[in-house]
């Protein structure tokens, strides 16, 4: 005897394993159980979880049912709702740029962002050109770990603040060394604050190019402070 599962609330279906493809669920930033079946889909959650004006998103949300020209039933389930905090919907679609020129897709895609129209929804479809490349996915992937409060260090955070106040950039592994020398902390305890900021985005850097490399901070990699609107433009 076996017993079905049943997927996450407010989830229509699992996700699926087609022997090939990276599969999961986290736990989003309000607690919210989230399902992804593909690298890009992880990317996307983790530029929503990490989006400021996003106040909640879920997975696998519901079965759009359309008609085809020849009028036959279709349905497909689009990968995830957003809730903005401005009150906006939106539905977010992930897939690969060569399936878009595929017929069915495109119908597919018609047909949902007429749905959503009529709803007063957007619905937004993302590609491996416009989702995470590989060095922003591992940077992400390194940080997201940091997103408690735990790492909130306020000694460490008002220390960073002063420092980065004082000019446009400072390099990552020099501050946590002036950080750490100043308030006699290890380097782990200051890069955990900093990393902690880095994804609440107090403090911004580039995140095409890797944090950290087996571990270690790369040298010279730049932060600048974006604190209550004071920033370094680039």
């Amino acid at each position: 005897m076996s017993f079905k599962r049943k997927p996450p609330d407010g989830n229509v279906r699992w996700v699926r394993s087609t022997g090939q493809n990276l599969r999961g669920v986290i736990t989003n930033k309000v607690g919210r159980s989230v399902q992804f079946e593909s690298w890009l889909e992880r990317g996307l959650i983790l530029r929503l979880d990490r989006d400021p004006g996003v106040l909640d998103y879920q997975s696998q949300p519901e079965q759009f049912r359309f008609s085809d020209e020849d009028g036959k039933q279709r349905s497909y389930t689009p990968d995830f709702k957003v809730w903005r905090h401005d009150g906006a919907i939106e539905i977010h679609e992930v897939t690969l740029s060569q399936r878009r020129r595929q017929p069915n897709m495109r119908r597919r895609e018609q047909a949902a962002g007429e749905i959503c129209r009529d709803r007063g929804w957007q619905y937004l479809v993302h590609t491996e050109q416009s989702l995470p490349n590989e060095s922003e996915l591992a940077n992400l992937l390194a940080l997201v770990g940091y997103r408690p409060t735990i790492y909130a260090n306020q000694q460490v955070i008002q220390a960073v603040y002063e420092h980065l106040a004082g000019g446009p950039t400072v390099a990552f592994d020099r501050l946590v060394r002036q950080v750490g020398q100043g308030l006699n902390l290890s380097g782990a305890e200051v890069t955990a604050t900093l990393c902690y900021l880095l994804w609440h985005g107090e403090v911004q850097t580039d995140l095409n190019r890797l944090l950290f490399d087996q571990g270690a901070i790369e040298p010279e990699v730049p932060l600048w402070l974006e604190r209550k609107g004071v920033g370094h433009e680039r």
